[in-house]
């Protein structure tokens, strides 16, 4: 099997090779078996530099004993590449990674004449990042599709090594969970993923996915019911406060903000929310919080219009009268007292249709609660340091 392909990091010429150098390109797990391989024909060698990824797959046992031993004899006889990744249920694509990519078990790796033809355009650029890329690619394939893991591979975030599950198992729902029409989480996706999408576009999206489902989970009707401040009327202004998370995804709607983002700050008391109304029509968003000098006095932290735009003078007026016929502006606001627990029935509700298609889906945990959260959190988070995202939405 005369080699004559194009291997990115391919070994010098047969007669200049050096055997042990070449096999101590392939994981240390491995090299026992590769060694042994290599050394019995000089087919076999050849093998390492057409198709690394099928030497890799008869050295780790991978699959049926008998198709490994057909595939071993196709090699022998001199067989097309093509017959011996038949044989070992290897897509043809695979042939152009070179040995440092492969580790551990490969997983079920996307066939589709789409993804080969589309892949060959998106490979890693170097040997060191070839396994993490492999190992992500494989991971975006099996927690949405090939075409969330074609769009990933093409993503400049492979240079340090990391877990997939953890970088990228949100994103991966997200992405699954756009074209999930009949799904309840679907409904909380502002921005759907597709795959022109830019990498920060998405990551944002994700995170921001994530926020709305903890406004779901944690602020159900009733669960706040102090407001902090009264409401009533101003100037003919209506000051409307809004505590569950009904309220809250309504207001964002309807004013184009970020109202629903406030899910974290709500539950740990930082702020409250109002919604400004004249005549019934909303007219602008209200943040109270922690005077930023006057210990233990509320105030004014935001007030905008629609998309964030300034709020008019006028609002700010009737803002500053209602404030002022406040009872009582003070209150000790330290995040710290109360604890609002997750819904977990409604998270395995607005999972339920992923995990029964994704085999259960491991990277997404099955409990809702602060630690779960936090970890998902982390993982978007790192994704999108990696990725030089500087949002507010990771701050």
């Amino acid at each position: 099997m005369k080699s004559s392909y194009s291997v990115p990091g391919a070994f010098p010429d047969e007669e200049t090779r050096d055997v042990e150098k070449m096999v101590n390109r392939f994981d240390a797990a491995r090299r026992s078996g590769v060694r042994r391989l290599v050394n019995s024909s000089p087919r076999v060698l050849d093998l390492a530099v057409a198709f690394p990824g099928a030497l890799y797959a008869l050295a780790s046992r991978q699959g049926a004993h008998q198709r490994r031993q057909k595939a071993l004899d196709l090699v022998v006889a001199g067989a097309p590449l093509k017959d011996v990744a038949l044989a070992l249920d290897l897509p043809l694509w695979l042939r152009r990674l070179p040995p440092e990519a492969f580790s551990g078990s490969m997983g079920a790796l996307p066939k589709s004449e789409t993804f080969a033809r589309r892949i060959a355009n998106h490979l890693p650029t170097s040997a060191e990042n070839s396994a993490f890329w492999l190992r992500s690619v494989v991971f975006g394939a099996h927690a949405c599709d090939d075409y969330f893991a074609l769009w990933l591979a093409q993503q400049a975030i492979f240079m340090e090594p990391g877990e997939p599950e953890c970088l990228f198992g949100l994103l991966a729902a997200y992405a699954w969970f756009s074209n999930a029409d009949l799904a309840r989480a679907r409904g909380l996706i502002v921005v759907p993923w597709r795959p022109e999408m830019a990498l920060d576009t998405a990551v944002c999206a994700a995170k921001s996915w994530l926020n709305r489902m903890r406004l779901v989970l944690q602020l159900g009707e009733g669960v706040i019911t102090d407001p902090w401040l009264q409401p009533g009327e101003a100037r003919g202004y209506s000051f409307v406060p809004l505590l569950d998370h009904g309220a809250i995804l309504a207001e964002a709607y309807a004013m184009q903000n970020c109202a629903d983002q406030y899910a974290d700050r709500l539950a740990r008391d930082k702020c409250r929310l109002f919604s400004i109304r004249r005549r019934g029509v909303r007219v602008a968003t209200l943040e109270i919080g922690p005077h930023p000098r006057e210990a233990g006095v509320l105030a004014i932290s935001q007030l905008k219009a629609r998309h964030n735009l300034p709020a008019s003078a006028e609002t700010w007026q009737a803002a500053h009268t209602w404030m002022g016929v406040q009872k009582d502006l003070r209150r000790t606001v330290n995040g710290t007292q109360t604890e609002r627990p997750f819904d977990t029935e409604a998270w395995s509700q607005l999972m339920a249709t992923y995990r029964v298609r994704k085999g259960g889906a491991a990277w997404i945990p099955e409990r809702a609660s602060k630690d779960t959260f936090s970890a998902i959190d982390n993982g978007i988070g790192e994704l999108a340091r990696r990725a030089g995202i500087t949002s507010w939405l990771f701050t």
